[in-house]
């Protein structure tokens, strides 16, 4: 693996990490319950569970605590 490449995998990783923290918040925005205008709802929920599937595949497969 190149030297770039494995700095990038890296930085991606810590990043999700530090998502984690977030989690009670991103579920909440998943939920739908903060009002926001229709559009501006609709791309923060499929946002939010973008994220919870990434944290939910990490924390499966072993690779986040």
């Amino acid at each position: 693996m190149e030297a770039l490449q494995a700095k990038d995998i890296a930085d991606r990783d810590q990043l999700w990490a530090c998502l984690r923290v977030l989690r009670d918040e991103v579920e909440l925005l998943a939920g739908g319950t903060e009002p926001l205008e229709s559009r501006q709802q609709k791309l923060a929920v499929l946002l939010a569970r973008i994220v919870l599937a990434e944290l939910d595949y990490r924390i499966h497969e072993g690779t986040v605590e």
